[in-house]
């Protein structure tokens, strides 16, 4: 599994769904592209919207942040972005720090998503989103030799709730293996 792997309980995502599935939402795609920069990608307004298309949007810059996290060992972004409690990500962002602070890194593998879909009640959001990642490159620390990545093609369901500020944080990640 990419990254060290985090596997978590399906339950959230099994149980979350409804009888009815939703439409498929494509957030509007940005000029840029998720390639690293030296700083991270900034939040377009859609992923701000409190609406259904706001929040495939802002999962979308998520994972976009997550790639430059990934690519550059800069999580301050993607610490902003998630909620202190979400066990997935405090795990993501650790794994980066600690990797690149002891002189690895992480090449290749971007995480790209499809089929989105969202369903929204009165305090929050589930999106559910089909993961697709090439293998890549990772180094654990600077005596080690570098080693490939797995690819993956997982379902992922993101849990996004607001701040007390007003902005968005996944609060949940989870991942069914398919």
């Amino acid at each position: 599994m990419r990254f060290g792997g985090i596997v978590l309980a399906t339950a959230l995502a099994l149980g979350a769904c409804s009888s009815s599935d939703p439409a498929p939402i494509e957030p509007q795609r940005s000029a840029t592209t998720p390639t690293p920069t030296a700083t991270a990608p900034p939040m377009p307004d859609q992923a701000r919207q409190d609406s259904p298309e706001g929040a495939a949007a802002f999962v979308k810059h998520y994972v976009d942040v997550f790639n430059y996290a990934a690519a550059t060992g800069d999580v301050e972004e993607l610490t902003r972005l998630s909620a202190p409690t979400c066990e997935g990500c405090q795990s993501y962002i650790s794994l980066y720090r600690d990797t690149y602070a002891a002189g690895g890194y992480f090449k290749g593998g971007q995480w790209s998503l499809s089929e989105i879909e969202v369903e929204q009640s009165s305090s929050t959001r589930r999106v559910f989103a089909h993961l697709d990642a090439p293998a890549g490159t990772q180094r654990v620390d600077e005596a080690n030799d570098p080693g490939p990545t797995s690819p993956e093609n997982a379902e992922l369901a993101f849990l996004v709730t607001s701040t007390s500020q007003g902005e968005n944080q996944v609060s949940k990640l989870v991942r069914a293996e398919p």
